[in-house]
């Protein structure tokens, strides 16, 4: 399997998952971080598939941190009037394996663009490495709030949301 092959099942893959996501997910601000996560990870998908046809590329950069930001300040707003734990503590591993997937490519796309020759995949797969690293933080977040919902809310200040 080539590396362009390799990048679309691992997108694929990424997706379904935040699809999952969403579809469990019971708050309707946290079900829509992973719908754009999702769409982000399609995105990507297209991407590569460009880049394996060696089509023109799509912009890669989202502005699925700010998006993000908007969404878990709602979220704190709705922990805040009510007294329901939206957050099952159960989801912490599946976020995790989350997590996992974002840092695997992350390094993924990373290693790649130093081993190619093509500067136009190198360009490609060091935007799609730093979008990756934004969805790992955003999935951060989301295992923060749900191990501790009230000390993530005392400290909403978001200086865990840098952009990149």
């Amino acid at each position: 399997m080539n590396i362009y092959d390799f990048a679309i099942n691992f997108e694929i893959e990424n997706r379904k998952l935040y699809e999952e996501f969403a579809e469990k997910s019971g708050n309707e601000h946290l079900r829509g971080v992973f719908l754009r996560l999702a769409k982000a990870e399609k995105k990507h998908e297209n991407i590569v598939r460009q880049l394996k046809e060696k089509k023109k590329v799509d912009e890669v950069e989202t502005d699925i941190l700010s998006s993000a930001k908007d969404a878990f300040e709602s979220i704190s707003k709705d922990l805040e009037s009510t007294e329901d734990d939206i957050f099952p503590q159960q989801q912490v591993d599946v976020y995790k394996k989350a997590k996992e997937m974002e840092v695997d490519s992350y390094k993924f796309y990373t290693e790649k663009a130093e081993e190619t020759d093509n500067p136009d995949v190198e360009k490609s797969f060091k935007r799609l490495a730093e979008e990756e690293k934004k969805h790992e933080r955003i999935i951060d977040n989301i295992i923060e709030m749900v191990n501790r919902p009230n000390t993530w809310l005392e400290d909403a200040e978001w200086n865990h949301m840098d952009e990149y």
